[in-house]
């Protein structure tokens, strides 16, 4: 593990994740490792508030204000995340790191995301013919089995679960990459051929697993090219279908990850401003599968047929193994 210069207390680790350089007093293994250069973001031990001043929206576990940012986990830790280049955790037990971990480069670091301007999509992204596309959907609809898949095929893997999406200064949107990880259930494990005997668990009480991408994994942004919402429905085949309109935009919206916050936040202008340019440089489209019958081989033949049309080749976009 590579380490940064030390705290007054604490080792500093210094990683990359989503285009961001961190510093953290919490080691996180999932993350990748680098040495030099300033830190855009840092994690630190403290005494989270209980409270933040004059929130704008606040719920059982949370509290949001523009630039600021408090939650809760029962059992787990609180997280106070503020204006984009700070997380303060304070766990609440030495036992369950793994669970502080998961709520660390989850929610909290959904919620830092949106602080620094990025437009975080609930989506798995995978590098097809040199073109990033983005697997979104509900929770369970197989975002990230279908990357897995397409992994094992070959396919670079760019993000899990979060694709940390952002434009430059042509206002041309690029996913970045997040970290060679990727969380998989049992099910989905078995369906594409990964052994999870020698893996971790994400919690002790799910059958969910962490599984290292070693080889395959994309550390360079990538341009959009699409976007696929995976849906589950009762139909006899796997369908792809295009997006328009306000359709098109309501799914990039209701896609976002922790979007229930962006009001809270003070955001939901610049939010609505991001999701609608990027409507208009991505193509769309829903991908439908049954629900009682494992069709992943299906799915993936489908999506690689289609794909093939609707971006362009590249001979680089793929690697063995």
């Amino acid at each position: 593990m590579k380490q940064c210069n030390k705290g007054v207390n604490n080792i500093i680790y210094c990683y990359s994740a989503f285009g961001i350089r961190i510093d953290s007093e919490i080691m996180l293994p999932e993350l990748s490792t680098v040495t030099g250069g300033a830190a855009d973001v840092r994690i630190r031990y403290g005494d989270a508030p209980d409270k933040i001043e004059f929130p704008q929206e606040e719920g059982y576990c949370y509290q949001a204000a523009s630039g600021t940012f408090l939650f809760r986990v029962d059992g787990v830790a609180s997280y106070y995340i503020t204006n984009g280049d700070q997380i303060i955790v304070r766990p609440y037990s030495q036992n369950n790191f793994r669970v502080v971990r998961l709520y660390l480069l989850g929610t909290a670091m959904g919620v830092l995301l949106m602080q620094r301007g990025l437009l975080p999509i609930h989506g798995s992204t995978v590098v097809i013919n040199g073109c990033g596309v983005i697997f979104t959907g509900v929770s369970g609809a197989g975002k990230s089995t279908m990357a897995a898949a397409l992994h094992k095929k070959g396919y670079s893997l760019l993000a899990d679960d979060v694709s940390a999406v952002k434009y430059d200064q042509n206002g041309v949107f690029w996913v970045q990459p997040g970290y060679p990880q990727q969380k998989l259930w049992q099910a989905s494990a078995s369906m594409v051929g990964i052994d999870t005997i020698a893996l971790d668990r994400i919690c002790e009480d799910k059958d969910k697993y962490a599984v290292p991408v070693a080889v395959g994994f994309r550390r360079l942004p990538i341009q959009i090219a699409a976007v696929y919402e995976i849906a589950v429905k009762p139909c006899a085949d796997v369908s792809i279908v295009p997006l328009k309109g306000i359709t098109k935009l309501a799914t990039i919206m209701g896609n976002i990850y922790r979007g229930e916050f962006v009001n809270g936040l003070g955001m939901k202008v610049i939010h609505f401003k991001q999701c609608a340019n990027l409507v208009k440089q991505v193509q769309a489209f829903r991908l439908t599968r049954p629900e009682s019958v494992i069709s992943l081989d299906r799915q993936v033949e489908i999506l690689l047929q289609h794909s093939n049309h609707s971006c362009v080749a590249d001979e680089n976009s793929r690697f063995f193994i």
